[in-house]
């Protein structure tokens, strides 16, 4: 069967290495997707073929309706949906506004798009369609990070929704998260952390392609998957993914960053 993706923010990072992994399978077309035009088009450039990148603003309704009319233009249909593209926002100075993009990108866009594209996969009765958010926990973090916690849970309490909704039909609705900070640029360009407490974001595309070319949609649904405990059953060596030897879990790391920077009135951080 021949696969058709869609990956949602795949220009950079975890989205740019499932695009990559997927793009080397002979049997599957994608579209990645990112906010900058021409910085698409470079990237589209790094890929022989089956590759195509399109411009989508998921902060912006025009965008998101510009997007579906484009795939629909060039009769594409998709039976993989990954939801990479995310936005984290910490700026306390236009609290109301950032929330309100927070739930744009991080919720109201995934929700929207996956309706749009779900009816073809029921039409075809196959299907993957993962989104990269946690699991529900409430732990120290929440009392600087509520608003995106939120935004990114809409999605988890959706995927279990869906999983429910598609649980007779061959179509896998599932979570991934990872357990270690990912050495991308939210890590590198806000010094978060170091290279040598990070692991390389290829685990996450890993996982992406696990799910897709080893279980079995129609009863492989409704999981919130991290990355780290998902391989390890898999019998796969994690430590290869390890850029150094002090790696940390992405909790203990963000915690220890937003007690140190945030408390010191240090706000401005824009993902």
């Amino acid at each position: 069967m021949l696969n058709r993706a869609i990956i949602f923010g795949g220009t950079r990072g975890v989205g740019y290495e499932i695009a990559k992994s997927l793009s080397r399978k002979g049997n599957t077309e994608l579209i990645f997707t990112g906010r900058d035009i021409e910085n698409v088009m470079e990237i589209e450039k790094k890929f022989e073929k089956n590759v195509l990148g399109m411009e989508l603003d998921m902060s912006c309704t025009t965008s998101i309706e510009n997007f579906k009319a484009k795939v629909s233009r060039i009769k594409f249909e998709p039976n993989i949906l990954v939801f990479n593209a995310g936005y984290l926002s910490l700026n306390q100075k236009e609290k109301d506004k950032n929330i309100e993009k927070l739930f744009k990108v991080n919720a109201t866009a995934p929700i929207m798009l996956t309706e749009h594209f779900l009816n073809d996969m029921k039409k075809n009765n196959f299907g993957h369609i993962i989104f990269n958010s946690p699991e529900y926990k409430i732990d120290q973090k929440i009392e600087f990070m509520t608003p995106y916690m939120q935004s990114k849970l809409a999605q988890t309490t959706y995927m279990k929704s869906l999983s429910y909704i598609l649980r007779n039909k061959n179509i896998s609705c599932n979570s991934i998260w990872t357990k270690f900070p990912l050495w991308t640029d939210a890590i590198k360009m806000r010094n978060i952390g170091k290279k040598d407490s990070c692991v390389d974001p290829v685990i996450l595309a890993d996982v992406v392609d696990e799910i897709i070319y080893n279980e079995d949609p129609k009863y492989f649904k409704g999981n919130n998957i991290l990355d780290y405990e998902y391989l390890k059953k898999k019998k796969i060596n994690i430590e290869k993914y390890y850029l150094g030897s002090e790696t940390e879990s992405l909790d203990e790391l963000f915690y220890h960053h937003l007690t140190d920077r945030l408390k010191s009135k240090k706000y401005q951080y824009n993902f």
